[in-house]
C-alpha cells in the first residue's frame, strides 16, 4: 500500500511540475505589441513594436512612425528611413537594437537591454554612444518603463 501511495504522490508531483514548466514556456515575454513608457522624468510616450519588427514611437508628442520614418535635421533632414529592433532573448539580459535604415541601407543602431518585470511591463535601458549597457539602472535618464496597453 505504501508502495503505490508513493507512486501516487510522484505521479502527481511530476504532472505538476511538467504543467507548470508547459505554463512558463506559453508566458515567455513577447515584445510585440502596444507600450505606454514612462522615462524618469515622468515623461509619457506610446511605443509599438511591430510583429515585422518595424518600432513607432512618440516623443515629446511628435510620432516616429516605423515605416516612414522622417529625418529631422542633419545632412538628411526631410528624408524618408525606417526604424526596425532586434531583439535578442537568448541574452541575459536581453539585449535589443533599434536599427534605422536608409536606402535599404543600416545608418545606425541605438543599442539596449531589457529586463522583464512580468508579460505586461518591462525596463529598458539605451545607450546613445554605441556601447551597449550592462545593467538597467532605475534612475538614469535612459532607463524606460513600458507597460502593455493591448
Amino acid at each position: 500500500m505504501k508502495k503505490y501511495n508513493a507512486q501516487l504522490i510522484f505521479s502527481i508531483l511530476f504532472f505538476i511540475l511538467i504543467s507548470s514548466n508547459l505554463y512558463s514556456q506559453e508566458t515567455k515575454f513577447d515584445i510585440v505589441g502596444f507600450w505606454n513608457s514612462v522615462d524618469i522624468s515622468e515623461n509619457q510616450s506610446k511605443t509599438i513594436f511591430s510583429q515585422d519588427e518595424y518600432v513607432s514611437m512618440t516623443i515629446n508628442g511628435e510620432e516616429i512612425d516605423g515605416r516612414k520614418f522622417i529625418i529631422r535635421g542633419g545632412s538628411n533632414n526631410g528624408q524618408k528611413a525606417e526604424l526596425k529592433y532586434k531583439v535578442y532573448y537568448n541574452e541575459n539580459p536581453i539585449h535589443i537594437d533599434l536599427i534605422a535604415i536608409k536606402d535599404n541601407q543600416e545608418r545606425g543602431r541605438i543599442l539596449g537591454i531589457i529586463t522583464p518585470i512580468n508579460k505586461n511591463k518591462f525596463l529598458m535601458a539605451i545607450s546613445f554612444d554605441g556601447k551597449r549597457p550592462q545593467k538597467i539602472d532605475e534612475n538614469s535618464e535612459h532607463t524606460l518603463t513600458l507597460t502593455k496597453s493591448e
